[in-house]
């Protein structure tokens, strides 16, 4: 680095801790190296410097002190990224991490509704809602151990724990409060106006507050976050089920939708390979049900309903199906990192299809990874997972690649992974609903280039010096 190098660094630093006080300002190169990673094979750049705000305001000094000074903020949250977030693209920038604001603001029973720093941690936020007698409807991905709340929903994240009935990550949200490129502070939905509290998102103009949803933070970053609660259920209801064929699988599903006995979670064991494995039988599609209610009465009504569509199409009901669906949601959080202590580091390739195109992306993911790369006779292992979203026939596939985290491994285990993400995008259309920088360099070159062209239009109208997460998104 020149001395003119060394000396902008140190201004960029000591003007960091003036704005968070020097303790919540690190240049160590060891803890700086602890930033090049997230929860993905990707490595990121050193950046010069990482910075811990505790407020909002905070947020928008640093982001206006990188407009003056012309350096770049990559935004981190607990670092469970699993598709390159979080971490440093480009030379000459800082990660801001967010950790620190970690505060539950206000639970508001007339509103069903909670307010809290974007940077609180999921399972800290289960516990003390848990002890009100709530939850958030969906209540945190698989790294929920470990991932913050704005981290989720600048991703857009989406798993099996409630996502049947609520929606993902992006549903949950009421109002935002987000600090934009420039140092700007932006609140979201009924917000807007001062004496109407946090009540409502799509209103005063329109949904503002979806801009930032799943955008990997290139809009802004998220600081405070109002979401929709919901009281605890009292009644848990577990159902195994087994079909020979896509079609009645696919069938079953359509057919609890449109009765509307929706289950808090409907996993699908997508394939053969996938049937076997969980319930050591054979059959093309397995389903896992969780059914969470109120009372007996609504519990006992839903689990009939979606029992006799089973039947109806000839449905095989394991033996023990039902305590191996109980087992599976008790264990929600430590799913994937039991998986990944047995097979190794786990690469994700998760994106949302239609129901109907599931049985395409389960051949084609089969043909991909055993056949045409033979990755288990590399030491890798492929498992394919997906559940129902949305309350629609829509479904969140997830290949997963586990691989030893050698260096030469993990060089092999991206390239098949990258491979596989172009090949899903082109072939059958493949959308991610969360992203990262290994998604966007494979989606965007093949989505419309209108789509494009918005994008680069609005990410210039916002930050116009291209300060925040360059070159993540466009």
């Amino acid at each position: 680095m020149t001395v003119k190098g060394e000396k902008r660094s140190e201004e960029i630093i000591k003007s960091l801790q003036k704005i968070v006080g020097r303790e919540c300002v690190t240049s160590e190169v060891t803890d700086l190296y602890a930033y090049t990673r997230d929860a993905s094979p990707v490595e990121g750049v050193l950046p010069l410097a990482v910075v811990k705000p505790a407020t909002t305001i905070e947020c928008s000094r640093i982001l206006k002190l990188a407009n003056e000074l012309k350096f770049k903020v990559y935004v981190r949250g607990g670092g469970t990224s699993a598709g390159g977030g979080g971490i440093a693209f480009q030379q000459d920038s800082i990660i801001l991490d967010t950790t620190r604001m970690n505060k539950i603001l206000e639970i508001d029973e007339k509103n069903m509704s909670v307010t809290v720093q974007a940077g609180i941690i999921w399972s800290t936020l289960n516990e003390e809602l848990a002890k009100q007698g709530y939850r958030v409807p969906f209540w945190g991905p698989e790294s929920a151990y470990g991932a913050t709340l704005g981290g989720s929903l600048a991703l857009a994240s989406m798993s099996s724990q409630g996502v049947t009935e609520a929606g993902g990550t992006y549903n949950q949200v009421i109002t935002l409060e987000v600090v934009l490129p420039t140092g700007d502070i932006l609140r979201t939905g009924s917000d807007t106006l001062p004496n109407a509290g946090k009540f409502a998102r799509v209103c005063n103009g329109g949904d503002y507050t979806g801009i930032f949803l799943g955008s990997l933070g290139v809009f802004g970053i998220i600081t405070e976050v109002t979401l929709n609660l919901e009281a605890l259920p009292n009644v848990a209801r577990y159902i195994g089920v087994v079909f020979d064929t896509w079609d009645d699988g696919i069938d079953f599903v359509l057919k609890i939708l449109r009765v509307k006995a929706i289950p808090k979670s409907l996993n699908i064991t997508p394939g053969e390979r996938s049937v076997r494995s969980s319930w050591n039988v054979d059959g093309q599609c397995g389903f896992r049900i969780v059914i969470e209610e109120a009372d007996d009465e609504l519990a006992e009504r839903k689990e009939r309903i979606i029992r006799k569509i089973g039947v109806e199409l000839d449905g095989y009901f394991p033996e023990d199906g039902d305590k191996k669906v109980e087992e599976w949601w008790k264990k929600m959080f430590l799913r994937l990192v039991t998986a990944e202590k047995e097979y190794g580091f786990a690469a994700h390739a998760c994106h949302k299809i239609p129901l109907h195109k599931l049985p395409i992306a389960v051949k084609e993911a089969e043909e991909y990874f055993i056949k045409t790369h033979r990755v288990e006779e590399q030491g890798m292992k492929m498992s394919l997972g997906a559940y129902v979203s949305d309350q629609r026939p829509v479904v969140g596939f997830y290949p997963f690649l586990f691989f030893k985290d050698y260096p030469e491994v993990r060089k092999k285990a991206m390239e098949i992974w990258e491979g596989w993400i172009a090949h899903a995008i082109t072939y059958y259309g493949a959308s991610p609903y969360w992203m990262g920088w290994v998604w966007t360099k494979n989606l965007m070159p093949r989505v419309r280039p209108e789509y494009i062209d918005f994008l680069k239009k609005l990410k210039s109208a916002i930050d116009p010096n291209n300060i925040l997460n360059p070159g993540v998104l466009v």
